[in-house]
């Protein structure tokens, strides 16, 4: 059976009780105790695996650490108090030998097998470790919160980090982090703090380092990616002079500069602006497109929403949502989209609130970030992606982003100067299905339905209340 043409019912056991069943069974071969046990993210792919995260409180009394999730370590630290994990269950294959190097336990159920281990081990990102060994030496901290924002399809939605993690001595590199970065920097440094942003098994995490050296303290991000995707990530990277620079510290490790300004997210987040900072013009935000390089047209281009839509439809369903107004909405998409809406021009791919950075005035772009899908497609999917996570914001913050229903109506309004109203409706739509299986609630995954069969009706911005 092939794994990923059947992901709802794996979607529903991932999500449901059997999956306790899952995490209990594979930690309880290690001699580890489940107590606890909360699901964080689902990620499912459509023509690729299924994945999901979970953080769990478990005890193992007399067990070492290294039980869980490793094989062949001298540690020998015990699990006797409650000790949280992030574990992730996911339909990827793997070998023999992966799984008794990574400490990967099977499972099968009637609608297919997968895979659970303990991060962060993971078959795909071998720097993984390597910061995570970094995140330990330094003490690391759970880090304060930034306003709630885009939920992650996106590499963008804040995520809590891993504690209790377990030893390996599987290392892919014997070079430790802060010997990279100091070559990287050209003088010693040291890591004095590293907080997890975002961690996507199998594909990237994204960690903020403050480090520190004899010039001082200096803030850059760690993106651990694949490591067969680092050169083309770091080309991409090239493709504007907003976006910050970066090199490769190898393993998949990509090391960032922190961009200047503060992200659309915090200007929107917060009843009441600074009196020296008036409503932010829409104009802003494409001015910030318009930097891209003509060389972006060159790289391997990005796969919309828009063309997946069996995918979106089949995640959107297996993740809650009613199979007939999918369907419905689907059907509209479809009629809606114009199958050339302009010229092939250079686009980011994931152009959303929490990506793009402005000066502190709002009045001019100073920062493009996440700039791994850098490549040419339509100006009028930028745009539905802004949209999109636009009318998302207030679903996670009511309170907090009340301002942006109406700068929304604003950017729409100014949008559809640049786009024809129905493809930008439906192509906003398919941005909203795409992001339906993210969202942790189902108030939430209603609110994103909701909006997405208002714009497929080809509304205007009055009518995204």
């Amino acid at each position: 059976m092939d794994l990923h043409q059947v992901p709802g019912e794996l979607v529903g056991v991932l999500r449901g009780p059997e999956a306790e069943t899952l995490l209990r069974q594979s930690l309880e071969a290690s001699g580890v105790v489940l107590r606890s046990w909360e699901l964080e993210q689902i990620y499912a792919r459509p023509g690729a695996e299924l994945s999901a995260r979970y953080r769990v409180r478990c005890t193992a009394p007399g067990v070492p650490t290294v039980a869980v999730g490793s094989a062949g370590s001298t540690d020998h630290a015990e699990l006797t108090e409650p000790t949280e994990l992030t574990m992730v269950a996911s339909t990827v294959a793997l070998t023999p030998q992966q799984r008794e190097s990574m400490g990967a336990v099977r499972a099968d159920s009637p609608h297919g097998a997968v895979h659970l281990w303990v991060h962060p081990v993971d078959p795909e990102l071998p720097g993984l470790l390597v910061v995570e060994r970094a995140a330990r030496s330094a003490g690391e901290e759970p880090g304060a919160r930034q306003p709630p924002g885009p939920v992650e399809r996106a590499e963008s939605a804040e995520l809590p980090e891993s504690r209790g993690l377990p030893e390996n001595t599987e290392r892919p590199d014997s070079t430790g982090l802060e010997a990279r970065l100091s070559r990287l920097l050209g003088q010693p440094c040291r890591v004095q703090d590293l907080q997890m942003l975002v961690l996507r098994p199998l594909r990237r995490a994204v960690y903020r380092a403050t480090l520190t050296s004899a010039r001082g303290q200096r803030v850059l991000y760690l993106k651990v990616v694949r490591p067969a995707r680092a050169a083309q990530l770091l080309r991409r990277h090239r493709c504007s002079p907003l976006i910050p620079a970066s090199a490769d510290a190898g393993d998949g490790i990509l090391v960032l500069d922190q961009a200047p300004g503060l992200a659309l997210t915090h200007h929107l987040h917060g009843a009441v602006a600074p009196a020296d900072v008036g409503p932010i013009d829409p104009a802003v935000l494409l001015a910030a497109l318009d930097t891209l390089h003509p060389k972006t047209l060159q790289m391997p281009p990005r796969v919309p929403p828009t063309q997946r839509p069996d995918g979106l439809a089949e995640s959107a369903v297996a993740a809650g949502a009613d199979p007939f107004r999918v369907q419905r909405l689907r059907e509209r998409i479809g009629l809606s989209l114009q199958a050339a809406p302009g010229p092939l021009v250079p686009t980011h791919g994931d152009f959303h609130p929490a990506n793009l950075f402005l000066d502190a005035t709002a009045r001019h772009p100073t920062g493009l970030i996440d700039a791994d899908t850098v490549g040419p497609g339509f100006r009028v999917d930028d745009l539905a992606t802004m949209l999109g996570h636009l009318l998302v914001l207030p679903s996670f913050d009511p309170s907090g982003y009340a301002a942006v229903p109406e700068f929304t109506r604003r950017f729409h309004a100014h949008c559809l100067d640049h786009a024809d109203p129905a493809d930008l409706g439906a192509r906003t739509a398919a941005v909203l299905l795409s992001l339906l299986p993210g969202v942790p609630s189902a108030a939430q995954r209603e609110h994103l339905l909701s909006c997405a069969e208002t714009l497929a009706q080809r509304a205007g911005p009055a009518d995204l209340d």
